[in-house]
């Protein structure tokens, strides 16, 4: 890692020393801010697999911060499943800790009994009735009909899961929501309804981890997470969609 040599003390003027110091002030309420609302920390080199064999290692420590968003990024078969599934403590880690937290992962293929309709379902998730309205509200916005869960259709069955899981979430108090490719086989509105929910999640607390195809990036997160060549790193949120691709091709380069 390289060093910076001591840079000797120079005066400013004060307009100039003002600026400086507002943005330490800024700089210190904001790590103030994330100490408050961490969600969970994990340390480099934590391995993800199965039956003991690692298929990515983290290369970096990681922070999840209450009212954020993180976006994780891979090819297929790269291991952004496995991590997810690890950090919601649904499998061990090869190697490493992930501290427990109040978690919830939405699997892409999770389904619901197909005898009930969407409204049914969420009564019987919301027991006490108090986000039946939140659901409610999910379901009328994509325009989900309420008909048996299955006899809709497969993008409806999507979007019925994701307002199950913002049911859930809020019942349970959850504190790390992960979906693993919550926006597959949705048209566009619906993506850009779900992506103005999920930006709304500060007000919530909690932090959402979100899978999605490398191709395609519909919102600047907190943080993006790379899954590739058997490591997991961050590169910065507001990153070009080019550059990303030739990390993803390219991973060795960033790590070196």
């Amino acid at each position: 890692m390289a060093t910076r040599r001591p840079q000797p003390c120079i005066h400013r003027p004060e307009k100039n020393f003002g600026t400086g110091l507002s943005s330490i002030i800024k700089t210190i309420k904001r790590c103030e801010h994330q100490k408050r609302n961490m969600i969970l920390s994990i340390s480099k080199g934590l391995a993800v697999g199965y039956k003991g064999r690692a298929v990515a290692t983290l290369t970096e420590d990681l922070h999840f911060v209450g009212g954020e968003a993180t976006l994780v990024l891979g090819l297929n078969g790269q291991g952004k499943t496995t991590f997810m599934k690890t950090l919601a403590g649904l499998i061990p880690a090869v190697d490493g800790i992930v501290t427990q937290t109040r978690s919830l992962y939405l699997p892409d293929d999770v389904d619901f009994p197909e005898y009930l309709t969407p409204t049914e379902t969420i009564c019987s998730l919301d027991p006490t009735g108090k986000y039946r309205q939140t659901g409610s509200a999910i379901l009328r916005d994509l325009e989900v009909p309420d008909k048996k869960y299955g006899q809709l259709s497969k993008g409806n069955r999507q979007k019925a899961r994701i307002a199950f899981a913002e049911v859930v979430s809020n019942v349970h108090s959850v504190e790390l929501l992960e979906l693993d490719e919550p926006l597959a086989g949705l048209d566009f509105q619906a993506r850009e309804y779900l992506v103005d929910l999920w930006l709304s999640n500060g007000r919530l607390g909690r932090h959402i981890l979100i899978s999605l195809h490398p191709a395609e990036i519909p919102v600047v997160p907190n943080q993006i997470l790379l899954v590739s060549n058997g490591h997991i790193f961050s590169v910065q949120p507001r990153m070009p969609w080019a550059e990303i691709r030739e990390r993803l091709q390219e991973p060795l380069a960033v790590i070196h």
